[in-house]
């Protein structure tokens, strides 16, 4: 699980790999706005590889050199960053096309023995660049990968649909629409049954969106709801392409300590099932995802138990269909009752801040600090090294092991900031957190 340099070491950021059958759907202004915002945040996966000694990152676009420098002195590791010249959406056909990129990958490759391939996503094109490699004369091992042979269960657990036809009894009531003119009817009929509204669901998503809420308390009638309807499918094109889930809305405000549990989970290729780490999922009343906190004791009692259950149940049946590697999956509390909501075949939005909580504190981090990361929108325009100026006080101190961990240059050069606080308990985190959004106002 990322530990140490057995052989040559690459981690491929291939975002838009697993993402473009989302973004495929909008139209060419669209795509192109959908792919920046995914790929600005490719410079953060710099910190997905902190255990390791040395890696080369492959990016679809440049890292700043000072944040680099930055990830290597707070880290220890050393990184060499590499960038193929565009020519498709999918990285690791760019990989294939960059003579100078890919000689390096073969040359580095054949000289260490070996190549540890590690990816964002496993997808069909992550296979394709690791037979170009074996072509080439490189041994590759795909790591944290199932077989080939059973990629499809990448994309069966990966997609709400999939995940819902296995594990429809831990879940919200709800249902899969197949055709997007079937979607009013059966909206209509859940949203008049359930007590809170409903939710409303692409197959596959990006950062939150294509989820669509309607609580009882805003929609009054039937007719208010069909019209609704009506708008985002003339609005979204997606919608009338894939399936859709519709799901009685979880009302997770009487659950105060962890209402949305997330637990990463990982399968080793001898089947052996792991749990790195879980945490409360930060997630605003739209449903977009912008952190989260991590602490042994985010998750307590029943609900500790629920979720442990629901994790073993999902990840024994996805080891029986071949799936190997990292995941996680997140689910809702009402207070009462936990609810499963989805399954993320990737590496998620905590494996990076995991890892390099792990690098920095050491085994059972969770036990020692309190860890919270999340997001803030600029007011101002700043640069990596700004605002690592503005924020000097604050930053990590390794003889404390406390403090803030900038997490992106590419955000930041973006309008917004990502950032990880590792702090000795919830309170001091919770008072640097208020610090920062005063000072960033």
């Amino acid at each position: 699980m990322n530990k140490k340099n057995d052989s040559y070491s690459v981690y491929i950021y291939n975002s838009i790999e697993e993402e473009w059958d989302f973004i495929s759907s909008f139209s060419s202004a669209q795509q192109k706005k959908l792919i920046n915002a995914s790929n600005r945040f490719a410079d953060c996966y710099l910190f997905a590889n902190a255990l390791l000694p040395s890696f080369t990152l492959i990016t679809p676009q440049k890292v700043n050199g000072e944040f680099a420098e930055y990830f290597e002195k707070l880290s220890g590791s050393r990184a060499t960053i590499l960038t193929p010249k565009i020519k498709s959406p999918f990285i690791c056909e760019n990989v294939v096309a960059d003579s100078n990129v890919f000689s390096q990958i073969v040359t580095s490759s054949i000289a260490a023995g070996s190549l540890s391939l590690y990816a964002y996503a496993i997808t069909p094109h992550i296979f394709q660049l690791k037979r170009a490699l074996e072509k080439a004369g490189v041994k590759v091992v795909l790591v944290e990968a199932p077989l080939e042979k059973y990629l499809g269960s990448v994309s069966h657990f990966g997609c709400k649909s999939g995940f819902r036809s296995e594990f429809s009894q831990l879940m919200p009531q709800g249902s899969i629409v197949k055709k997007y003119t079937q979607l009013e009817k059966s909206a209509i009929s859940l949203f008049n049954s359930s007590p809170n509204g409903i939710v409303i669901k692409t197959d596959k998503g990006n950062a939150g969106q294509g989820v669509y809420i309607f609580r009882k308390n805003k929609i009054k009638t039937s007719e208010h709801l069909s019209h609704k309807i009506k708008n985002i499918i003339n609005k979204e094109p997606y919608l009338k392409k894939h399936a859709l889930i519709v799901e009685e809305f979880i009302d997770t405000s009487k659950e105060k300590k962890c209402p949305f549990p997330s637990v990463e989970c990982f399968i080793h290729q001898n089947g052996k099932i792991e749990i790195p780490y879980y945490c409360n999922m930060i997630v605003t009343p739209t449903g977009e995802f912008y952190g989260m906190e991590m602490h042994e004791s985010v998750l307590k009692g029943k609900i500790k138990n629920d979720v442990i259950r629901i994790t073993n149940t999902v990840a024994r049946k996805m080891k029986s269909s071949g799936y190997r590697g990292r995941f996680d999956i997140d689910m809702m509390c009402d207070g009462k009752q936990v609810y499963a909501d989805e399954a993320n075949t990737r590496i998620n939005g905590g494996t990076d801040t995991y890892l390099l909580a792990k690098k920095l504190i050491g085994e059972n981090v969770f036990s020692k600090r309190y860890v919270l990361s999340s997001y803030i929108t600029l007011t101002k325009k700043q640069s990596f090294l700004s605002l690592h100026t503005l924020l000097s006080s604050f930053l990590y101190d390794k003889k404390t092991k406390t403090g803030l961990i900038i997490n992106s240059s590419s955000v930041i050069e973006n309008g917004g900031f990502t950032y990880v606080i590792i702090e000795k308990n919830k309170n001091r985190a919770d008072a640097i957190n208020h610090s920062l959004s005063q000072l960033l106002k």
